[in-house]
Order: C-alpha cells, then sequence, then structure tokens
C-alpha cells in the first residue's frame, strides 16, 4: 500500500462543485483583487477565531513581517524567538533589522520554553514571537506573564495552527497579533500562497491592511511606505469553501492522533508528543521522536509510506543566520536534539483507516513489536 503525507487531490474533489461555481463567479465579474471573496472570508475567518479582525495577505511569511512593522519593530530592537521552528519565523525579524534571540523548546511540546526565554530578556527586548507548533498551542498564559512583567508585545506564529484552542479559547487573538499561512499543506489552505493577521485592536489590524497594501489609507492615498501583499479571490474562494469544514476536518485529525497514540504507545524507543490538560490541538503535523529517525524513514518508504522531517535543522544552526545571531556551544540543546529526532507521519483529513493502520504496523514492525 502506498501511503501519502498529504493528498490534495481529495481535498479538491470534497469542495470542486462549489468551488467551480465560485471560480466562475469570479472570472465574470473580473473581481480578482480584493474583491467580494476576500470581504467574505476575512469576516468569516475573524468570527470563527472569535477576534475582532483580520486582514488577508499574500502569504504566511508577509504576515510575520506585517505584524511586525506594524508593532514598530526598529533596527537592533531584539525580538525571543524558539529556537526550533520554520525559517520564516526568524527571517521576518532579521529582514527588519532586529535582532533574533534564540530561546530553547519545550523537551516534551517543542514550544517555546517559558522559563528559558525568560533568562534572555534584556533591556534591548521589545518582544516575543511565539509559535503553535505542530497546531499545538505554546504555553499562552507563561508568555503573557513574561510579556506584562516586561512590558513586551507578543505574535502568535500561528501558521500551523487553525483552529487550535487554549484553555478553550482559539489562537489568533491573545497576542498584539497573530500571523496566519494559508499555504496548501495546512490545516485550512488554499490552493497557492495565502496569509493573513488577526487580533482584537482594529487600528493595528488595519495598520497591516494599509502596509500590505502600498501603505494607502485611501485610494492614492499613502501614509507610509508598504508593500504589495493581498490574498487574490480565487484563493480565498478556496478558503470560503475550506472553513465550513475545518472544525470537522480538525476533528478527523484528532481521531486519527488518537488511534497512532493507541498503536503505537510504548513501542522500541518511540516518542509521542503528549497532549496537555487545556490545550487542544489541530495535529497539523503528527510528530513522533526517536534516535533512530532515519532509519525509520528508511523503512517506511521502503514500505510504501511517505514521512517528513519537520525540521531537520533548528533555526541556531542555519548558515543564513550565521554571525547574526549569537549562540553559545551547547546552547539550546532541546531545540537542537529535535532537529535529529523528529520524524512526521501521515495525518490528514482524508487518511483512511486502512491507511493509519498500514502506517501503524510498518513503524511497529521496524521496532520488532
Amino acid at each position: 500500500m502506498n501511503v501519502p503525507i498529504l493528498d490534495l487531490g481529495r481535498t479538491r474533489r470534497r469542495i470542486a462543485s462549489q468551488l467551480d461555481e465560485r471560480w466562475r463567479k469570479i472570472l465574470d465579474d473580473s473581481s480578482f483583487v480584493l474583491g467580494p471573496e476576500v470581504r467574505e472570508f476575512e469576516t468569516a475567518f475573524a468570527s470563527y477565531l472569535g477576534v475582532a479582525a483580520c486582514v488577508a495577505l499574500g502569504n504566511g511569511t508577509d504576515a510575520l513581517i506585517l505584524a511586525l512593522r506594524a508593532l514598530g519593530l526598529k533596527p537592533g530592537d531584539e525580538v525571543i524567538v524558539p529556537a526550533f521552528s520554520f525559517f520564516a519565523t526568524a527571517e521576518a525579524v532579521v529582514l527588519l533589522g532586529g535582532k533574533v534571540v534564540f530561546a530553547d523548546v519545550d523537551p516534551e511540546t517543542l514550544n517555546l520554553d517559558p522559563a528559558d526565554a525568560a533568562a534572555r530578556v534584556t533591556a534591548r527586548t521589545v518582544g516575543i514571537l511565539g509559535v503553535h507548533l505542530y497546531g499545538r498551542p505554546f504555553d499562552v498564559d507563561g508568555i503573557l506573564a513574561l510579556c506584562r512583567k516586561h512590558g513586551l508585545w507578543l505574535v502568535e506564529d500561528a501558521a500551523q495552527a487553525h483552529g487550535a484552542r487554549w484553555q478553550g479559547t482559539r489562537v489568533g487573538g491573545f497576542g498584539q497579533l497573530a500571523a496566519w499561512s494559508f499555504y496548501p499543506t495546512k490545516n485550512l489552505g488554499c490552493f497557492g500562497d495565502g496569509g493573513a493577521a488577526t487580533g482584537n485592536d482594529r487600528e493595528l489590524v488595519e495598520r497591516v491592511r494599509s502596509l500590505g497594501n502600498h501603505g494607502q489609507t485611501s485610494r492614492y492615498h499613502h501614509v507610509a511606505v508598504g508593500t504589495n501583499s493581498r490574498l487574490d479571490s480565487l484563493q480565498a474562494a478556496v478558503l470560503n469553501c475550506r472553513l465550513p469544514l475545518l472544525d470537522a476536518d480538525n476533528a478527523r485529525r484528532g481521531e486519527i492522533a488518537c488511534r497512532y497514540h493507541g498503536a503505537l504507545a510504548g513501542v522500541g524507543d518511540l516518542r509521542l508528543l503528549p497532549d496537555r490538560p487545556g490545550v487542544q490541538s489541530v495535529y497539523h503535523q503528527l510528530t513522533v521522536r526517536t534516535a533512530r529517525r532515519d532509519e525509520l524513514m528508511a523503512h517506511l518508504k521502503a514500505a510504501g509510506i511517505a514521512s517528513a522531517i519537520h525540521y531537520p535543522s533548528p533555526l541556531h544552526h542555519q548558515p543564513a543566520l550565521a554571525g547574526l545571531v549569537e549562540v553559545r556551544d551547547g546552547d539550546l540543546p532541546i531545540a537542537t536534539a529535535a532537529g535529529r529526532e523528529v520524524l512526521c507521519l501521515p495525518v490528514f483529513p482524508e487518511l483512511t483507516n486502512e491507511e493509519l493502520e498500514a502506517v501503524g504496523a510498518a513503524v511497529r514492525s521496524f521496532f520488532g513489536a
């Protein structure tokens, strides 16, 4: 049996007729940029999250950069960033001239460790960029307490956490701003690039909107030097089709995760990330850890089962950041170990139970279980 890590063809077939209708209307009306589909999505996504405002943008990286610009990040300002994440999390800070200060991650969740972050605050620290990694909310209470203590802002990198909840509340409104990606592989993805920023400060969200539309507040009236980052209507239509399905899709991901945990608990040296009380993950990735990661990946491939490594290198080991980030030898040990051990197994709503069982059987056979 061949089991993919993701099959977007199955996703497309579920929404095909509705999407074709929406796309035909866009083509007929020539409403390609900032059209009704975009406005519909911004309203619906803000309502879904329970936040005051949403602005749709060109991609998730732009969402991070524009959020930091809206908050006034200046060259030399320090921002605390988890050392284990996708590169864009640190990249956004560097592109604006900010100084990335890496903090280590929790050994169980691989999310930002509030205690380690607290030890890295200096007089130059202005904010924290927290990542809800793999669809699991970071310790929101711990990070918010740290921000309040030192007068820092918080930006949530929610690119992998569409619908995730912390203590019953969906992420995306805890910080001053949250940045979202709708890359096709996301729980809520379009069929190209897409992103958004959300928050409860309408004025701040509108500042992001202006910066993403050439700094305009009205047509041809530019109050800042901005950029061009706008979600196009065709991609907004995909999101409008998929948003009503998101909760059911996330529930199916949770069911798959539960089955994996049942099938793989106690197998070899394999470790699964635990579900902590008060945290509702949306399982963007089903991540396991083992010292034999590369061997396991090769074994699965030979059995026709796809897997992926998110991420093979912690951010402080990336060559692009050499000389830009100060890291001591032996620092950030949890993030460093994660890069050697993590492996992501297939988890997507259309995955069948038969496919899931084949993955579990292949993993168990590798460990002789």
